[in-house]
């Protein structure tokens, strides 16, 4: 009984250490989603709607982008069909991030469908520049992180909307929140990456998108590019790579048979000198046989 209860305290410390790193990585997040919720839950108190639908959204549909775009539809009465193909297009970008994830997501339990269902843009930045601590459970880490971001949005929403059901605010400016977020996270990541192609490849998609395309529709189609500029970029490094082995096992295989040859004609060599000292010997013996014989 003494051992389990000290094997009780000491997981709940490790649960609890956990839990305040989590909170720690995800500070920056609390600090965009705080301002970033309330301005969603202006919107949506701004288009006629009780707070109470504010939360619900947050808690289930949880989509950031999605939520302001939610909003402008259901000002402009649009109908199910819009919505599903706005919400499409606007989301598509998190099928790339799922496949990043997998190797992440592997062996992670219970917990897997809720982080599916709580992969924001922010969650997903954290998730793949932040290392879980060693010896704790990879699992309730992602879980606790994931779940931070979720109550801060639902916080920041249901704050912006109740605030403004009796505050008359202008509200000119506030979505650049979500902008200058990306921002922060992007530097954070872009300095504790040791690669920098992947954030060159970045910028030149999204400048040659928004050239060809327009800022509407650029975000799509430079995810579309960048992912395909770095999958021929792998591609490229790894027929490089094949070709450097192919060129190591050529010389390998040219060195053994370098060494084979030189073994043989060494063996070659060794025999030869066998016989020279093996007719020499047979000379010695006969002078030595003529020599008994004259005396």
């Amino acid at each position: 009984m003494v051992r389990n209860g000290e094997y009780k305290r000491e997981a709940g410390e490790q649960n609890k250490d956990l839990f305040t790193t989590a909170f720690k990585t995800t500070i920056p997040v609390l600090l965009g989603y705080i301002p970033l919720g309330m301005a969603f839950g202006f919107l949506l108190d701004g288009a006629g709607y009780h707070w109470i639908y504010a939360f619900i959204m947050s808690l289930f549909v949880y989509a950031g982008s999605g939520q302001f775009l939610a909003v402008a539809l259901l000002s402009a009465g649009a109908g199910l069909t819009e919505f599903a193909i706005a919400t499409l297009l606007l989301n598509f970008r998190h099928a790339f991030y799922g496949l990043s994830l997998l190797e992440k997501f592997s062996g992670i339990g219970k917990v897997k469908p809720y982080l599916i269902f709580a992969l924001t843009d922010e969650t997903y930045a954290l998730l793949i520049t932040t290392d879980v601590p060693q010896g704790s459970s990879k699992s309730k880490f992602y879980f606790y992180i994931a779940a931070l971001d979720h109550l801060y949005w639902i916080a920041g929403s249901v704050l912006g909307a109740a605030l403004g059901s009796v505050l008359d605010l202008n509200l000119e400016g506030m979505s650049f929140v979500l902008t200058a977020l990306f921002v922060v996270l992007t530097i954070e990541q872009y300095f504790s990456s040791e690669a920098r192609f992947p954030f060159i490849a970045a910028v030149g998609a999204g400048a040659l998108s928004l050239i060809l395309f327009s800022s509407d529709n650029m975000l799509l189609a430079s995810i579309v590019l960048g992912t395909l500029i770095l999958i021929g970029r792998e591609k490229s490094m790894q027929k490089t790579q094949r070709k450097q082995k192919a060129q190591e096992t050529q010389e390998t295989s040219e060195t053994e048979k370098t060494q084979e040859t030189e073994k043989t004609q060494e063996m070659q060599g060794i025999s030869q000198i066998k016989k020279k000292i093996r007719s020499i010997n047979i000379s010695m013996q006969s002078v030595e046989d003529k020599i008994k014989e004259e005396n």
